[in-house]
Parts: C-alpha cells; sequence; structure tokens
C-alpha cells in the first residue's frame, strides 16, 4: 500500500486507482496517519520551493527524490 501512498502524491495513479485507494486510506487509522504525514510533507516542499510554484515538472522531481529520500531512511 505504501507504494500506492507514493504513486498518489506523485500523481502516478488512474483515476479509478486514485478512488479505490482513497477509499483504502478512509478504512485505515495507520494508513490514514501516513496519508496525512505525506500530505504534510507535500505542503512543506511547496513552501520551500516557491519559485517552482508554476513549474509542475519540476515540483514533482523534487516531491520523486524527496520520497525516495524518505523510503531510504525507512529501511535503514
Amino acid at each position: 500500500m505504501r507504494n500506492f501512498l507514493n504513486r498518489y502524491f506523485a500523481d502516478e495513479l488512474t483515476s479509478d486507482e486514485k478512488t479505490n485507494f482513497l477509499q483504502e486510506v478512509d478504512n485505515s487509522e495507520e494508513l490514514k496517519e501516513e496519508f496525512i504525514v505525506n500530505q504534510n510533507l507535500l505542503v512543506l516542499l511547496d513552501w520551500t520551493f516557491p519559485e517552482n510554484e508554476n513549474d509542475e515538472e519540476v515540483a514533482q522531481l523534487k516531491l520523486k527524490e524527496f520520497m525516495r529520500k524518505m523510503e531510504q531512511r525507512k529501511t535503514k
């Protein structure tokens, strides 16, 4: 499910996948907490890189890089 979480925030899910994933989030307290943490991190990224607010490609790359680093931390 973590893969879907990362893909959701990287905007890589289809509409149906998003709907199904959000239903899973709604049904799981653990997933809901993780979703909220990631959502908050995304907001922080937006604040951290305001010069890129109109450059979706740069924002997506920064998000993917950040998420990759978060995954690496979890596996250590």
